[in-house]
């Protein structure tokens, strides 16, 4: 893929005080046209406020992952591939790019313990295991998994669909959602010595046509939140006897909604008090429910994202800023968050950019 590097003068600049401007990258879709690929705002955790301050042209780099000044991000187009950039004061580096030998990758995750990147293939329903070099790039393909399976939603689950694979805090376990098939995969990533590969440790099967997309995961490793894309909803599993077992179903929208689910990203708040998690669909809603003392939920607050079709959410650093993309109406809501009691309000800011999906600090 032949890349075009757009840059803008910035100045991502380090105040004292109590004001501190940061970069925020955002992936996007590019195939409307209304968006160019990787773009690079300065934002300002005390404000809430962000100026664009340059680009990087590429097709589809729908989701992003960031380790230091590199930035990873997956090509979702049929022919998928994963990039690695290194962002360095007013550039982008294009380092080096691969295939993931699948259709549409949606996700990318970084390891924790050992130099390696994840990516979920979704139209072809595969996952991919990469090393890293020490200069950022990627090094090689060091496994490949082809999942297999169908689920009784005969529209969206006629395949495997590998939509996201995330790491716990430790790094020590990864868990990999695959709507096609209504299961959540556990595996650790083996170090051989000379190569890497995944090693399945344990699942977890969920509701029939509830597809799963994305996981929260407790601190501790106890608590699983998985978003149903299909039905809408959060599902909380815990351990017991070396088994996940299921306690807990709740919605992702308000009571008496009856329309079309599209459950997108879930996210526990960066002081593990509360968890949120975002609806499509025609629901256009971010759900924040408080997380009680033995892991389970209890529903708060159902916000308007005061778009259409929210993606991908962040919280800022200091988990006082929640930006939400909004995919069709081509803009990220800013919202500001209560931190005593997770409460969410238009901050009324906005970034205007066309069909967002991923935000990262």
């Amino acid at each position: 893929m032949k890349y075009f590097l757009i840059l803008v003068a910035m100045s991502v600049i380090l105040k004292s005080g109590s004001a501190q401007v940061i970069p925020l990258f955002v992936g996007t879709y590019t195939h409307k046209g209304n968006s160019e690929g990787v773009y690079l705002y300065s934002f300002d955790v005390s404000s809430g406020d962000a100026t664009m301050e340059s680009y990087l042209k590429t097709d589809n780099p729908s989701f992003l992952a960031r380790s230091a000044q590199y930035i990873y991000a997956v090509n979702e187009d049929d022919n998928g591939k994963v990039s690695a950039l290194k962002f360095s004061d007013s550039q982008f580096d294009v380092l080096n790019q691969l295939s993931t030998e699948g259709m549409h990758p949606c996700h990318v995750a970084l390891g924790v313990r050992e130099p390696v990147l994840v990516v979920s293939n979704y139209s072809s329903g595969s996952l991919v295991l990469y090393s890293l070099n020490a200069d950022g790039s990627l090094h090689k393909k060091e496994d490949f998994i082809q999942f297999e399976g169908t689920g009784p939603n005969v529209e969206r689950q006629k395949r495997s669909h590998v939509h996201s694979a995330f790491f716990n805090v430790t790094g020590d376990r990864l868990y990999v959602s695959d709507l096609g098939s209504d299961r959540v995969v556990e595996y650790n990533i083996v170090n051989t010595g000379t190569d890497y590969a995944f090693q399945q440790v344990g699942g977890i099967k969920l509701k029939g046509g509830s597809g799963p997309r994305h996981v929260a995961i407790s601190e501790d490793a106890a608590t699983i939140y998985a978003l149903a894309e299909l039905t809408g909803e959060v599902a909380v599993y815990q351990k017991s006897n070396g088994q996940w077992q299921l306690r807990q179903t709740l919605p992702v929208y308000a009571e008496g909604f009856t329309g079309e689910q599209g459950g997108a990203d879930v996210k526990i708040s960066p002081d593990g008090k509360y968890l949120y998690a975002t609806n499509r669909g025609e629901a256009d809603v971010i759900v924040h429910y408080k997380i009680l003392k033995n892991g389970l939920l209890t529903q708060k607050n159902v916000y308007s994202v005061e778009g259409k079709s929210p993606r991908n959410f962040n919280f800022s650093p200091e988990g006082k800023f929640v930006l939400v993309t909004n995919q069709q109406s081509d803009e990220i809501v800013v919202f500001n968050r209560n931190t005593k009691t997770g409460a969410l309000t238009d901050s009324k800011k906005r970034i205007a950019i066309g069909q967002p999906v991923c935000v990262i600090f």
